[in-house]
């Protein structure tokens, strides 16, 4: 029958800080886990877009086979439209439904991008405490959610718009929050834990995510929005979630003794030197932007040529926010149907994207740049014939953005540009990007430049100080799990093969992950 697990997702938390906060005895339970069990680098799909990653992990499919998840503002395929992602678009079932079914015992508490299966016959808690809601909260059975929030409330950032605090009170009221929310997560998932016999808890923790993005530039003091008087007060405040989450793994294991215990995140953390902003104005200056666009031919471009400010949904995000305010924002949402709110505010933030009369335009993302080439036969006014066209224009495409240099250091501004299909093996790619632009991560990006675009200038207007990596991790002890084995060719795609293989459970020939024997005692 296999060991019985708990899993505990640490949802984007960072790899290198929780093995060198390990090695200074900052993380004890994390310390003591990692001294008696096996450690996994875990290459992640972030490097689409951070919200590929959960549909990942829980179907073991790449995102070109479950279809969804790209990013909150989804392109609906067949249109011009942005829509909201919602969770029930994922078009494989999770993991944990097929065991289920077979009657084994499951409990699932807020693993983002998920909802109450029909088929699921175990016990589920969602949307309790996640950082980006994509299914209302709810529970199986239907009561479980009222009793947990009875018994422990509701978690401190329920609902919460997120912001960037402006006063050392409000970065200290988020700190805080973090902290409790942590706190109180921890005790409903030791409450699942005793409530119910399992075979398999499977717990996430959203609060590393809130505080890497929104803390960065208070804990690294290298970061240019470092703000020294915040982060004196405060101390570490990443450091800080992250030692409640370890005191709150230390009570989940507690009286655990046989259960094979894994750890995880998602994606790792870093400062957020993104370039995305500038993509739109990269690709008109290409010449592959709306008919009529500037073009700037290489005979007389200049690095210094005339700066261009950035037109992305990313920042007019910002600036709306700018204006009217974050708390109007959250008011108003109070009081407008979730999903009347969520059809129109992407139709509004999508006004002058005239993706149409493009060749290739540049999708709203995260973090990487996400170029989509307007595709005959694909898009309503597809103006790139399928075949050699298409294949031409992404071999531009990567040639023409993996030559572009960030003026402020001189160095390349792009580590990697990749077609998705190619990258993950599936000629399907209509929910997602064809091109994945990568940036060099090293410095902050106001410019792009080259011979043949000339220097293309914008600030990015972004409240998050933190953005995804793509490197996540696995940390397993326990039953069945090696003493002190180490690696890094591991994929998030392997949890749930693992898990599954953990469990004694048949692994699905159709997930693309593997079972990670590298770590198993057997």
């Amino acid at each position: 029958m296999g060991s019985k697990i708990i899993a505990i997702g640490l949802e984007a938390a960072d790899h290198g800080l929780i093995e060198a906060w390990c090695a200074e005895g900052r993380l004890p339970a994390l310390a003591s886990l990692r001294a008696r069990g096996s450690w996994v680098n875990l290459r992640s799909t972030t490097e689409i877009s951070s919200g590929t990653t959960w549909p990942s992990i829980y179907t073991g499919a790449t995102p070109a086979r479950h279809g969804a998840g790209f990013y909150h503002r989804q392109l609906e395929s067949g249109t011009y439209r942005l829509r909201k992602f919602y969770a029930n678009s994922v078009r494989r079932d999770p993991f944990w439904v097929a065991p289920s079914k077979a009657g084994r015992k499951i409990a699932v508490f807020d693993v983002p991008a998920t909802y109450p299966n029909p088929g699921f016959n175990g016990v589920f808690l969602g949307g309790w405490g996640v950082e980006a809601p994509s299914w209302t909260a709810g529970s199986l059975p239907e009561g479980l959610i009222g009793q947990v929030r009875e018994r422990f409330g509701s978690h401190p950032l329920e609902k919460w718009y997120q912001t960037r605090p402006s006063t050392i009170e409000e970065w200290k009221d988020l700190q805080d929050n973090l902290i409790q929310g942590a706190k109180a997560k921890g005790l409903v998932s030791k409450f699942l834990r005793d409530e119910n016999e399992f075979d398999l808890l499977l717990a996430v923790f959203s609060e590393p995510h809130w505080a890497a993005h929104l803390f960065w530039h208070l804990t690294d003091a290298t970061h240019p929005e470092h703000l020294p008087g915040p982060a004196e007060m405060l101390g570490n405040p990443i450091l800080n979630v992250y030692a409640e989450l370890d005191r709150a793994i230390a009570e989940i294991v507690r009286d655990a003794p046989d259960c094979t215990v894994l750890v995880f995140s998602n994606t790792g953390m870093t400062a957020n030197c993104s370039g995305i902003h500038l993509v739109p104005e990269v690709l008109r200056r290409l010449g592959v932007g709306p008919e009529g666009s500037n073009r700037k031919e290489a005979s007389n471009a200049r690095f210094d040529g005339a700066s261009s400010e950035e037109t992305s949904t990313g920042n007019v995000v910002m600036k709306v926010e700018g204006l009217v305010g974050p708390k109007t924002i959250q008011l108003v949402k109070r009081f407008v149907p979730e999903r009347i709110w969520d059809t129109w505010t992407r139709r509004i933030l999508q006004i002058g994207c005239d993706w149409g009369r493009s060749r290739a335009f540049a999708l709203p993302n995260d973090y990487n740049g996400a170029i989509r080439i307007n595709l005959a036969g694909r898009e309503p006014t597809g103006r790139v014939a399928p075949g050699p066209e298409y294949d031409d224009l992404c071999a531009e495409l990567i040639d023409e953005f993996s030559r572009l240099v960030n003026p402020d250091t001189g160095k390349p501004a792009v580590s990697r540009v990749f077609r998705v299909d190619r990258e993950y093996g599936c000629d399907d790619v209509s929910d997602l990007p064809d091109l994945i632009v990568k940036w060099a991560g090293d410095a902050p990006i106001r410019a792009l430049a080259s011979a043949r675009i000339g220097c293309v200038r914008g600030n990015l207007i972004d409240k998050r100080t933190g953005a995804h990596t793509d490197t996540g991790f696995l940390l397993a002890a326990g039953t069945g799990i090696k003493r002190g084995a180490r690696a890094s060719d591991g994929h998030i795609l392997d949890i749930a093969p693992t898990i599954l293989h953990l469990m004694g459970e048949p692994v699905p020939r159709e997930m693309d992950g593997k079972v990670l024997r590298g770590i198993l005692d057997e």
